[in-house]
């Protein structure tokens, strides 16, 4: 931002035409970010007093904007016709300007001024905006809050320091505003918005309720010198991006807690049944479980739960069957004899035992998966 003020007779800013914007500094950390929760009547209210020298338009006191590292509220809203600056690229000024004029509410106090050209002769944002505006609105009408004319899709701004230009005619060059010490930036946002031709000459005559001439705002100011060129590069600033997206707060990734409504169970004809908006529904048909819910519940609890106690169960009892018949039917026929064991060798005796051992955890293991499925099938 440049520190350089001009003066009432150089504003407002007359654009020259030997001047390019590549010329300029260009200033990154400048941009403004606007913030207008909730739209406003958007009433055309009356010509400003004190001069007339545009129409004042009743803005949301919500609106707010964050520059410099300090916030700003609206102070009001003025629309003029004609336009008051030059801008780049322009010979004239437009059909149409839109001042928002805003200030800080804590100290160091500061004054910004948003510069919106408006003109019938170009497509873009903004008609909806101005079409709103009415002496008379319709409260169930849809208004359009301001940031639909202010969004980062514009680019880049124009920034300078002046005096206040409010009250200030083509009769009326010279107000208390040219010698005040108070620091004002002129914000010019360089894309046009669109307004129709009705509306532009609808608003200042709604504003003045008469057709009259004399009874209009008054003609703008212009300004009397030019500002020379070496004075013009120190005094402005490019800016770029000259409006700043909205602040998107990020929502909360922890999911909604879905609160279950208690409601009573009746037993109709031998049923659980609740009531769901004005109709009888069987519980077990809302928690999804058929008629066979309780035997699916048991055969689960038995598959998940008993099958490894079973199985122990199962082994165990074929160990001792096994143990039992091997004891019964070979040891005592083969071993307990002497004359037949002395016939043995100790390695066929060995062998025997293994192979017995084995078939004998066979079998048990066997018997225990017979008994198990025939558990887990009732």
């Amino acid at each position: 931002m440049s520190d350089i003020r001009l003066t009432c007779d150089e504003t407002p800013l007359a654009w020259p035409q030997s001047i390019s914007l590549d010329d300029l500094k260009v200033c990154s950390t400048c941009g403004i970010r606007i913030h207008s929760p909730s739209p406003g009547t958007l009433q055309i209210l009356t010509r400003r007093q004190g001069g007339g020298d545009g129409v004042t338009i009743d803005e949301s006191n919500s609106v707010g904007a964050d520059y410099r590292g300090q916030r700003y509220t609206i102070e009001e809203a003025v629309f003029h016709t004609p336009g008051l600056h030059i801008f780049p690229g322009q010979k004239e000024v437009y059909p149409a300007e839109y001042h928002i004029h805003m200030r800080t509410m804590t100290d160091p106090i500061r004054y910004i001024t948003i510069v919106i050209p408006v003109s019938h002769l170009i497509t873009g944002t903004g008609i909806d905006y101005f079409k709103a505006m009415r002496a008379k609105p319709d409260p169930a009408a849809s208004r359009p809050t301001l940031d639909t004319l202010l969004t980062s899709s514009i680019g880049a701004t124009l920034q300078y320091q002046g005096p206040d230009i409010r009250g200030r005619t083509a009769d009326i060059r010279d107000t208390s505003a040219c010698s005040s010490s108070n620091e004002r930036q002129f914000i010019l946002v360089l894309t046009p918005c669109h307004i129709r031709a009705t509306d532009l000459e609808r608003i200042p005559r709604e504003g003045s309720l008469s057709t009259d001439p004399r009874d209009l705002p008054a003609p703008g100011v212009t300004p009397k010198s030019a500002v020379p060129s070496d004075r013009l590069l120190r005094s402005v600033v490019y800016a770029v991006p000259g409006i700043l997206d909205k602040k998107v707060t990020q929502a909360s990734t922890t999911p909604a807690s879905t609160e279950l409504e208690c409601k009573p169970v009746k037993v109709v004809n031998g049923r659980d049944i609740i009531d769901v908006d004005g109709k009888a529904v069987d519980v077990k048909a809302l928690l999804g479980i058929g008629e066979d819910a309780s035997v699916t519940h048991d055969q689960s609890y038995i598959t998940t739960l008993g099958k490894p106690a079973t199985m122990f169960i199962g082994t165990l009892a074929g160990l001792l069957l096994a143990d039992w018949l091997i004891y019964t039917f070979i040891w005592a026929s083969f071993f307990t004899e002497s004359d037949r064991l002395a016939q043995w060798e100790p390695i066929k005796i060995w062998t025997f035992l293994t192979i017995s051992l084995a078939a004998a955890g066979f079998s048990g293991g066997i018997l225990a998966l017979f008994g198990l499925e025939n558990i887990t099938n009732k």
